[in-house]
């Protein structure tokens, strides 16, 4: 099996050894549609980009897809400059659990997961604001994927906000993931397209 693309197991560091961001904004003359803001890991860049066409244009899915960690200082900056261009959006959804795992899961990374969360209701108020529990790995660290889904899931219950499980879809179609037992096939991030459209619908069904 390739080595993950994020920080190895024994690694104790806040930075890893790639760090990116991945910003896209969608057909962004167009004011007229109804948006999502996707902020997620690399599986979210993956998903998004299929989301707009499963949705037959009629939805934008917007991307902020990041290598940053929670406790990150500069996250919240950025997501607070992208939001002041960007400006429309109907939804936000938000998963960040592949990344940061020189965290605690139960501690460090349930406070600065709880952060930012404060961070984007306050941010972007006004906006509807979904959790979407990361998604499953091949391996011992899918533990630490389900502590961390445990935090997301406590949280939303605290402020009451609607959860999205991709994690159930995510093993359910794990035979659809790559070499390196994280990411996705066409067919897999289609798949997983088509759970967090489903979602969406259901939390916002005006859409």
């Amino acid at each position: 099996m390739e080595q993950f693309t994020y920080e190895t197991e024994d690694r104790a560091l806040e930075l890893e050894t790639y760090e990116w961001d991945n910003v896209w904004w969608e057909q962004a003359p167009d004011n007229t549609k109804p948006r999502v803001l996707y902020i997620g890991d690399s599986i979210s860049c993956g998903i998004r980009r299929i989301a707009t066409d499963k949705a037959c244009g009629k939805i934008l899915f917007d991307g902020f897809g990041t290598s940053k960690a929670v406790d990150n200082p500069y996250f919240a900056e950025s997501l607070r400059l992208f939001g002041k261009q960007q400006q429309k959006r109907e939804i936000i959804i938000f998963n960040n659990g592949l990344h940061g795992f020189h965290l605690s899961d139960t501690q460090q990374y349930k406070f600065h997961y709880k952060k930012l969360v404060n961070f984007l209701m306050e941010e972007f108020q006004g906006t509807p604001l979904a959790l979407v529990l990361t998604t499953s790995v091949a391996g011992p660290r899918n533990e630490r994927v389900i502590a961390r889904n445990g935090v997301a899931k406590q949280i939303a219950e605290i402020y009451g906000l609607p959860v999205i499980d991709l994690y159930s879809a995510s093993v359910e179609y794990a035979g659809l993931r790559t070499d390196d037992g994280v990411h996705y096939t066409q067919e897999g991030y289609e798949k997983l397209a088509e759970k967090l459209l489903e979602s969406v619908y259901k939390i916002l069904p005006r859409l």
